[in-house]
């Protein structure tokens, strides 16, 4: 194994358990997960909840029935397996249970695969939020050699196609799932686009931009609430970029919740009737919740899953169409992050004067250090930002810690004093943090040697609390 952490160990940590069907006691050998996923096609991570039982029976018997389908040519490890799956066992309301690592151990008896170990509730609670998984649904993602993410709704294209005869399922490009999809006008987009000829509209006929795929439902609360400041700020920046669309996919519940809500949108929609288009559409970006607005780029690749936050954060849309940037102001969405890639903070008041010198003093470090590890942050899609295995064994963030409950939250996590400027290297995966020596000076040179030090792990490290990686967790 090369210096770089390989991602199957960083995933599921360097030992799994073996699921062998002969096996009718409590105990478990384990292998190395480099061993167990080397010769593997597709790997599948099989999210399952050991205190509830219909749904995930009635799943496991179809993915079994699949795994040894997909595996009756391999013999012994003679040839590579089509797909080798990792149980992680979940547990649904924690405040009914018994026995957790009992519950664990015979969820998993009797199953021809391989399963984290028990101890592993970190990485457990790391790779749900990765793949955004709902407590209590039996989930199966799929992800290729390398490590790179096939699918997060496995376990529907199973429901749809229990032979696998179409798998491993890989989805399908945008323009091709609406090839034949005729788009349908909200009531006053020929207002907002004087110059189309009605009629016909298709995916392929927009011009090349930024596309918007609005995900939303007229009984969500939130999405009503969202959809106006969205028409004004789409309005806003076609005056900029003309070419910029935005696509309604619908989640309402009947034709006149839809035909309603469309009356005050002055972009495009996928016609209600259009139900599987619709479905797969949120299939292929992984929508666990609305309303989310994403937007790709001109190839199809998607440029933020997050437009909505960054809408919120940028009214004006002053740096739309919002591709990841070096350094960023802590956010809810940031803080997020910091649970699966350390970060560099620079807390700082709120002042602009404030925010300006701090992104004069962490800029340059942070372009330095994605430089030296070859990751052009500008020209990385975000759908690949988190996922490229390369870039996770070297991603570290920039941060600008204002006055804002972000920050504060983040301090009280870490244990840290309420003191400006201040520049600290946090690690929640590791579960620690350094913090810059009193006294120093922040310059641009001596963000860069902190952040030179953390890579050669060289500053004088602090744990984080139990309590605080826990808190931590609850984000």
């Amino acid at each position: 194994m090369n210096e770089k952490t390989k991602w199957h160990d960083r995933l599921f940590g360097q030992k799994l358990m073996k699921c062998d069907s002969t096996n009718n006691s409590n105990d478990f050998n384990t292998c190395a997960t480099l061993d167990v996923l080397k010769s593997v096609h597709i790997t599948g991570i099989y999210f399952s909840f050991a205190n509830i039982s219909t749904q995930s029976d009635d799943f496991l018997k179809k993915l079994r029935d699949l795994y040894e389908k997909l595996n009756s040519g391999s013999v012994n490890g003679d040839v590579e397996k089509r797909i080798e799956v990792i149980q992680v066992v979940m547990w649904a309301h924690n405040d009914n249970y018994g026995d957790f690592e009992l519950s664990h151990k015979e969820s998993l008896l009797g199953l021809p695969w391989f399963a984290m170990p028990f101890s592993e509730i970190n990485l457990k609670t790391r790779l749900s939020r990765r793949y955004r998984i709902k407590s209590g649904v039996p989930t199966l993602v799929l992800l290729d050699k390398d490590g790179s993410t096939v699918s997060v709704s496995a376990h529907e294209r199973l429901a749809e196609d229990p032979n696998g005869t179409n798998f491993p399922w890989r989805p399908r490009p945008v323009d091709e799932v609406l090839k034949d999809v005729v788009l349908q006008a909200g009531r006053i987009y020929y207002q907002d686009h004087p110059n189309c000829i009605q009629g016909d509209i298709r995916y392929s006929d927009l011009p090349d931009g930024v596309r918007g795929f609005y995900f939303s439902a007229h009984w969500c609360p939130p999405c009503k609430a969202f959809t106006p400041h969205l028409a004004d700020v789409y309005k806003l920046i076609r005056k900029r970029e003309p070419n910029f669309e935005v696509i309604f996919v619908s989640s309402d519940r009947s034709a006149d919740s839809y035909s309603l809500y469309v009356e005050s949108m002055p972009w495009l929609s996928i016609p209600f009737q259009q139900a599987s288009v619709r479905a797969e559409l949120a299939q292929l970006y992984g929508i666990r919740g609305i309303p989310t607005l994403l937007l790709l780029d001109s190839n199809g690749h998607v440029i933020t899953m997050d437009a909505r936050s960054e809408i919120v954060e940028d009214p004006l849309a002053q740096n739309f169409p919002w591709k990841p940037r070096a350094v960023n102001i802590l956010t809810d969405r940031f803080l997020t992050k910091l649970h699966d890639f350390p970060a560099i903070v620079l807390f700082v008041d709120s002042e602009e004067t404030e925010i300006q010198f701090a992104e004069s003093v962490v800029m340059p470090a942070a372009n330095n250090y994605y430089k030296m590890n070859n990751i052009n942050i500008s020209a990385i899609p975000e759908d690949r930002l988190f996922s490229s295995c390369d870039q996770e064994d070297n991603f570290l963030q920039f941060l600008i810690g204002t006055d804002n409950e972000s920050t504060d939250i983040l301090r009280d996590l870490i244990g840290l004093d309420d003191v400006v400027p201040l520049l600290v290297a946090i690690d929640i995966p590791n579960r620690r943090f350094a913090a810059m020596d009193d006294g120093t000076e922040i310059t641009s040179e001596t963000v860069n040697d902190f952040v030179r030090k953390f890579q050669l792990n060289d500053l004088t490290f602090k744990g984080i609390s139990e309590e605080g990686v826990e808190n931590a967790e609850n984000l």
